[in-house]
């Protein structure tokens, strides 16, 4: 995933970017900051998901 970031979305609010495109905005800094911090940790828990089907598949290629 894109690096994820919050910034300023000019009207007072605050937008969540992935990259430089915005995922959410109109957000107050704690929704945004909250919204990224859940973002962060779904995308860890995808990894962490995905890392004993890519072990299993490492093991079973040929030498």
């Amino acid at each position: 995933m894109s690096r994820l970031s919050v910034r300023p979305a000019g009207d007072g609010t605050h937008a969540v970017i992935a990259g430089n495109d915005p995922l959410v905005s109109g957000l107050s800094l704690d929704e945004a900051e909250n919204y990224l911090t859940f973002m962060r940790a779904a995308a860890r828990v995808r990894r962490t998901r995905q890392l004993p089907e890519a072990l299993r598949r490492r093991s079973e290629r040929p030498a």
